[in-house]
Parts: structure tokens; sequence; C-alpha cells
């Protein structure tokens, strides 16, 4: 098979976007790892997200040491606005995303540029190494089969877990940092982060990407970028608010997917409802000072028209017999056995 291939030119092969926020104790790390890329026609673009450490200047400085580096300064509007603004400011052909306290593979950029341009691909994926704060590395991969995915091979292989599997857990496409995309695909497709999304953003950004995309590439067993579980960061804090933020993903979700015509999506939103009522749950029972304080949060949750909608006519998937009972119990709104089952 011949692909004729639109030959634009592009200032740069790639930009590598990295928001940054109260990350002065890790952002040396990142940004050195950026430089010391293999590949040699890039651009590194900081967006300080309003940063109120010394980041705003630490970027400055890396700037004035390197030309490939421009820095964004902005008023802090959380991660997804801080890619969007990187995105707008991207001169390069692909676009990578890299968060500031974590760091990646020399040859990380140099290996998926080869695999996006070999395949005319509309995104690469590669596996990554997971650090615990122990230093314990292990190598986190996904199901799928390694190699090139073309359009049929996308629905018949990702579709059916796009957005959320039967597991009641994320799909094999998710986080954006160990990917990069064709910024003419993006821009074709208006793929964006919803910047009212301010947590798990990449969820809805991937699925839409997933659905879009004719080709990909999954780099299977290449750890390429290194995640850092370090404490206090956005993905190990408590989240106020989080069950408001998560509706509106939801609703993002129902506006694109329900239209389909190529795949049936409904019951994957409704587990992605789900999913993220399970998660707000757990969050309360964990977090609140008391169990009446707990109580009131999780019932709040519970009886919202969102969620009571995705419990309807929704058959419980086969899962393991603890997330089973937690899923029936919010089903049938039994708040104060399930806050008892939770916080133990």
């Amino acid at each position: 098979m011949t692909i004729l291939i639109e030959r634009v030119n592009y200032m740069v092969d790639i930009s590598i976007i990295v928001p940054v926020y109260k990350v002065e104790k890790y952002l040396f790390r990142c940004v050195n790892s950026l430089i010391d890329q293999t590949c040699k026609n890039f651009e590194i673009i900081l967006v300080d997200d309003g940063s109120p450490d010394k980041c705003s200047n630490m970027c400055d400085q890396f700037a004035e040491l390197d030309s490939r580096i421009k820095v964004i300064h902005k008023i802090n509007g959380g991660l997804s606005s801080a890619r969007n603004a990187g995105m707008r400011e991207a001169q390069g052909k692909y676009i990578g995303f890299v968060d500031s306290d974590d760091d990646v593979e020399p040859d990380m950029f140099a290996d998926m540029l080869e695999e996006a341009e070999n395949n005319a691909a509309d995104f690469v994926m590669s596996d990554y190494i997971r650090i615990l704060s122990n230093g314990e590395r292990s190598l986190i991969s996904t199901n799928l089969r390694s190699g090139v995915y073309e359009k049929e091979d996308i629905k018949r292989e990702i579709y059916p877990s796009l957005i959320m599997g039967e597991n009641v857990d994320y799909g094999p496409i998710l986080s954006v940092w160990h990917c990069i995309y064709n910024r003419k695909f993006l821009e074709k497709n208006n793929i964006t982060f919803a910047n009212d999304v301010k947590w798990s953003e990449d969820n809805l950004f991937s699925a839409v990407v997933g659905y879009c995309a004719n080709c990909f590439v999954y780099m299977k067993g290449k750890g390429l970028y290194h995640y850092y579980q370090n404490p206090g960061t956005i993905t190990t804090s408590y989240r106020p608010g989080a069950w408001e933020v998560y509706k509106k993903m939801n609703g993002y979700l129902e506006k694109f997917f329900l239209v389909s015509h190529e795949y049936d999506f409904r019951r994957q939103v409704k587990l992605h409802m789900i999913y993220y009522a399970c998660n707000t749950v757990r969050m309360e029972c964990c977090n609140a000072e008391n169990f009446r304080k707990a109580k009131k949060n999780v019932k709040t949750i519970l009886r919202d028209p969102r969620l009571i909608k995705a419990f309807q006519n929704f058959k419980l998937p086969s899962v393991a017999i603890k997330l089973k009972i937690q899923l029936w119990l919010m089903k049938h709104q039994c708040t104060d056995i399930l806050v008892m089952l939770i916080r133990g």
C-alpha cells in the first residue's frame, strides 16, 4: 500500500509541552531529560500556570540557557488550561506532553517520531516506567498487542473499552504523557482539553483521540516515560468538588459519543459515570473527619440524578465481589452500610 503524505513545512519536528505548577523540587530533572533528547529538532514549551513558588524564575532561566525552550506565563487555570496554552503556541509537526514532576528516556521522542513518520500515524503510544517513592520501578503495559492499528483494528480492538472497560476501569488508551500526536490531526478534529475538567482530563481527551484516529502505533514493552508517584501531587491529593468536575466530563462524553453511528457507547458512558462515583465516594469516606460527615457527602452523590440515571436498566458487570457489593449498595442508595464498608 502506498501512503501519500502531504508535505508541510514545520519549524520543528515536535513540540514538547510541559505544564508547570509548584514543582520546583522536580523541574530541573524534568527539563534536563528533555534537553538531552537524541532528536535535536524540537522545542520545549514550559507553561508557567501561575506557580506561586520559584518555578516562574526557573522557567525563564532555562529559556536563557537553551534557545529551544519557550516560556508561557499565565494565571492559574489548571492542567487542561496549561496544556491548551502550549498547544496554541506549538510549531511542531507533532505534539507531546510531559508532566513537570516526571522525566523521560533520552531516545523517547526520536523513537516515537520514527514510528509516527514510518506509519503516517495520528498518534503513537509507548509503555512507561512507574517509579514509587521508595525508588521501586516497574514497567506498566496494557493488554493490547504491539504494532500498527488501522481504522478497522481500532474499531474492533479499541472501541469496546475506549471510554471505560467492563472491569469498571480505564481502557488501554488513557494518559497523554506517553504519547505523541500529529498536530494536524488534532487541529482537523478540534481536539483540545476541556478547561473546566480539572482532573482526569486525559480520559476525555484520549477517548476522543482514539475515536477519531485512523491509524496509531503502540510501542509495547518500551518504557520510554518515567512516571513518578510523588506524594502531594494531583494524582495523590484529595480533590474538593471532584464530583461536579466528573459530572461535567461525563456530560461532554455523552454529547460526543451518544450520537456515534459507528459504535454503541451508551454502556461505556454509564460505566464512566459509575466509575467516578465509586472514586468520589471512596474519596469522601476516606477523607471526611467523621462518619456523619462522610454519610452526608456520600448521600449527595448517590442521590444525584445523573448517577441514578446511569444505574437505570444497568446490569452490574462481572467484577470482584467487594466491588460488586459496593456497586449494589450505591445503586440502591444504602448509604450507611456503604460508608461503614469503605471506612472499615
